[in-house]
């Protein structure tokens, strides 16, 4: 590697550092694992094991982000001193997997929060309802079937129907819709349907998709009276239109922004969800010792 591109990466890893001793955003502190509630109750088999689990690994989930978002803030503020060849150089080396996964996660934490609330709810009611049954849309109906994999929309509506038994679910039902909403998919560009699925916008420099195919309503020029002519659509007919398109880069401070909203929204969520789940657990009979007594740890 060039010595001119080593010294560079070091001067701005030096940086790096020296920022992250600043107050970077979010400014909340991570999450704790407090999930005692869980212990000491009649669960359905291993109803608390899945409980809990899931409900570490989302906490994991969540933290990660809040690091990453640190992470990001530091390296905005150290290419911001930086010209353009080598801020493009050091955004390649040391930002762009970070930002990109970030940008990745508004819709994949929305995904998770409705599996982990889905298992949860599902099992605190078979364990504390008499005559609910273990099952679930989208389960097999036939030995030889296999699972039937749910869109977002009805898997969150599976979610809804599970616990719509409980009036106060609505707030966490109402913080679940806000995360990746179209306001945010709109700011990024739809980086994240688009960066599958497609050609994603760039991160910082450079447009993409310079050539745009569209299939739009069929014209035909029609003369007028006066002499002019005008466009009027051909009934039932549609064209291939080409032409010059060109989707934007993502400007990195203003993503960062929006990943931040949607981060303290998912964390809104995750309080929600907490504090909706502490509520129903406490909902399942205690254990008791062979002597009558509550168990406590």
């Amino acid at each position: 590697m060039d010595c001119e591109i080593i010294n560079l990466f070091r001067s701005a890893i030096d940086a790096y550092l020296e920022e992250l001793g600043n107050t970077l955003e979010p400014n909340e502190s991570y999450l704790p694992y407090d999930f005692d509630f869980i212990h000491n109750r009649k669960w359905h088999i291993l109803g608390d094991q899945m409980v809990k689990d899931e409900l570490r690994e989302l906490t994991n989930i969540m933290n990660r982000w809040c690091g990453d978002l640190h992470r990001w803030h530091a390296w905005n503020n150290v290419i911001r001193s930086y010209g353009e060849n080598e801020a493009w150089t050091v955004r390649r080396e040391f930002v762009e997997a970070l930002v990109h996964h970030c940008l990745l996660e508004p819709s994949a934490v929305r995904d998770r929060f409705t599996f982990v609330a889905t298992n949860a709810f599902h099992q605190i009611r078979l364990s504390s309802e008499t005559g609910y049954e273990d099952r679930l849309e989208g389960d097999p109906k036939k030995p030889n079937e296999k699972p039937t994999f749910l869109p977002r929309r009805k898997k969150e509506k599976r979610l809804e129907k599970i616990i719509s038994v409980w009036p106060e679910s609505k707030g966490f039902l109402e913080s679940l819709s806000a995360i990746n909403d179209n306001t945010h998919q709109k700011a990024t560009s739809n980086y994240r349907n688009r960066v599958n699925h497609a050609i994603g916008p760039r991160l910082g420099v450079g447009i993409t998709q310079a050539v745009t195919r569209s299939v739009v309503q069929a014209i035909d020029l029609k003369e007028q009276p006066d002499g002019t002519y005008r466009d009027e659509p051909i009934l039932g007919k549609l064209s291939v239109r080409y032409g010059f398109g060109g989707t934007q880069p993502i400007d990195l401070e203003e993503a960062r922004i929006s990943n931040l909203k949607q981060y303290q929204l998912a964390r809104t969520c995750y309080n929600q969800y907490l504090e909706l789940l502490k509520s129903k657990v406490a909902c399942i009979k205690e254990k008791t010792g062979t002597d009558g007594h509550r168990h406590r740890r």
